[in-house]
């Protein structure tokens, strides 16, 4: 239960951090928090995306720019696999994480997350935070 109310609290930190670094970021996920196995990730992201945009998105006028993932390491292929289904797959950004840094949040590597996320998106963006 902690950490999950730690990961739902890293989720506001970034968006914070590109508001103070100029950006113009939502500061609200537009999706709820996501959890999948490693075995199931593809699988989940699609149906929780393609969920997110009939049910969610479309009705309200809202596009989704980018997915922050925090992944529990940075062992095996699941860092490649997650950038394969969201940017060729479902054509959407991504910007993954690991929990380690996740749990022990400092300034300095949120900058480094914002900067990130500014090369990549740009200005205006929605944000879904998962975790797998």
């Amino acid at each position: 239960m902690f950490k999950r109310a730690l990961l739902v609290d890293f989720c506001h930190e970034p968006a914070l951090m590109c508001q103070i670094s100029g950006m113009i970021f939502s500061p609200e996920p537009v999706l709820c928090l996501l959890c999948a196995r490693p075995d199931q990730v593809e699988r989940a992201l699609k149906a929780h995306f393609h969920v997110a945009i009939i049910s969610i998105l479309q009705p309200d006028g809202k596009e989704l720019n980018l997915v922050i993932i925090i992944l529990p390491d940075n062992n095996g292929p699941l860092y490649g696999d997650l950038k394969r289904i969201c940017e060729t797959d479902i054509g959407l950004v991504s910007q993954c994480c690991l929990a380690k840094h996740v749990f022990r949040m400092s300034k300095q590597y949120l900058a480094d997350v914002a900067l990130k996320i500014n090369v990549k998106v740009g200005i205006w963006m929605h944000v879904i935070c998962s975790l797998f």
